[in-house]
């Protein structure tokens, strides 16, 4: 196998498979992670929902979309995590002080 080729790929340890390595930059991983900022002002369910932007961020990431595209939906992902943050928020809220 050429020695380009054998870097892209490693091999399984069971199975023999071939699997692509696709490591993201540190930047990418700040830009992606950026929604777990609601586990400091939303706990347990801000971890939840800032962990699920930052998976959904990651396979974002390593998608072949346009960088340009990659931002806007990493973006509007985060939004979206403190949108439902809020609206849990104010629901909880009221369900509590009934």
């Amino acid at each position: 196998m050429a020695p380009e080729i054998n870097e892209q790929f490693t091999r399984q340890d069971i199975g023999g498979a071939a699997e692509q390595k696709s490591k993201l930059s540190i930047g990418a991983h700040i830009m992606c992670g950026w929604p777990l900022l609601l586990v400091a002002i939303g706990g347990l369910i801000g971890g939840a929902l800032g962990g699920g932007a930052y998976a959904l961020n990651i396979a974002i990431h390593k998608s072949n979309m346009p960088v340009p595209v990659k931002v806007v939906l990493n973006i509007v992902s985060g939004l979206l995590a403190i949108i439902i943050w809020f609206v849990l928020a104010v629901v909880l809220n009221a369900a509590i002080k009934k």
